[in-house]
């Protein structure tokens, strides 16, 4: 039985990604590849299909089921909006234009949708879903839960790291921007000093550019990502980071010019 959970999870974390990149790209009217991992998984729909599966051992009834589903999943949301936002200064999603929202986090839109999708995977996904897992021997079931759960859990590790490193590295891009002010005030007011000098300063500066445009490329890119996977999200500090009009060509350009004075 603890081979079928973990397969589960594995099967409707999957599935959720489906609906969720499905839904997403009919919003927006735009292929969106959803979910917070790189690959294909949203563990926040397999955790919480696998705590519906086992809840709803305690009763038959459809309403019960409905209503168990619009709790369940509305406050697994929650849990998981707030975990994201303290963990990555980060709003993922925000429901806060839809009536009867709770922070955001959730609405009552959702939740009612919720509802639906807990009926509809106890009486119509669940049953196919097991019947087919019962195919499966239990060697074979273990195995290959063993296999996409080390995946998911590298994709998991490689994702949060370099989430946490975003802020960081957008702080440390700002900062740079400052010492390159510095440097040029300092070379304007220069003009006294001798050229040997200002060479070195402008050597400084050019420098200072091209580790910020290398910084630039390689967050803008992991924004980019984020941005196509939760369009509505939220960063104050990525929001400054994009006001900035950044293209990555224009980066590259600048990296390779660089690159070609400095042979």
């Amino acid at each position: 039985m603890q081979n079928k959970i973990i397969f589960y999870f594995i099967i409707y974390s999957f599935l959720g990604w489906c609906l969720e990149s499905v839904y997403k790209t009919i919003i927006f009217k735009k292929p969106t590849n959803s979910g917070f991992l790189y690959g294909s998984f949203c563990p926040m729909y397999g955790i919480g299909a696998v705590m519906m599966i086992v809840l709803s051992k305690l009763s038959d009834n459809i309403i019960i089921i409905f209503l168990l589903s619009f709790v369940l999943f509305s406050v697994w949301e929650y849990i998981v909006a707030v975990i994201l936002e303290k963990c990555f200064k980060t709003k993922y999603w925000d429901y806060s234009e839809l009536k009867f929202n709770i922070k955001g986090r959730i609405c009552l839109k959702n939740s009612f949708y919720w509802g639906l999708l807990g009926v509809i995977l106890i009486y119509a996904i669940q049953p196919i879903v097991e019947r087919l897992t019962n195919l499966i021997s239990e060697q074979i079931l273990l195995y290959i839960s063993i296999l996409l759960c080390i995946i998911i859990s590298l994709d998991t590790i490689i994702t949060i790291t370099k989430l946490i490193v975003i802020d960081k590295k957008i702080k440390q891009i700002f900062e740079i921007g400052e010492a390159i002010k510095e440097k040029l005030a300092e070379l304007k007011e220069s003009t006294h000093l001798e050229k040997k000098y200002k060479e070195s300063i402008q050597n400084i500066v050019e420098e200072l550019k091209e580790k910020q445009n290398l910084l630039k490329f390689k967050i803008y890119k992991r924004i980019i990502r984020l941005k196509k996977s939760f369009p509505e999200m939220k960063s104050d500090n990525i929001t400054k980071f994009m006001m900035q009009k950044i293209s990555l060509e224009d980066i590259k350009n600048k990296i390779s010019e660089y690159r070609t004075k400095k042979r």
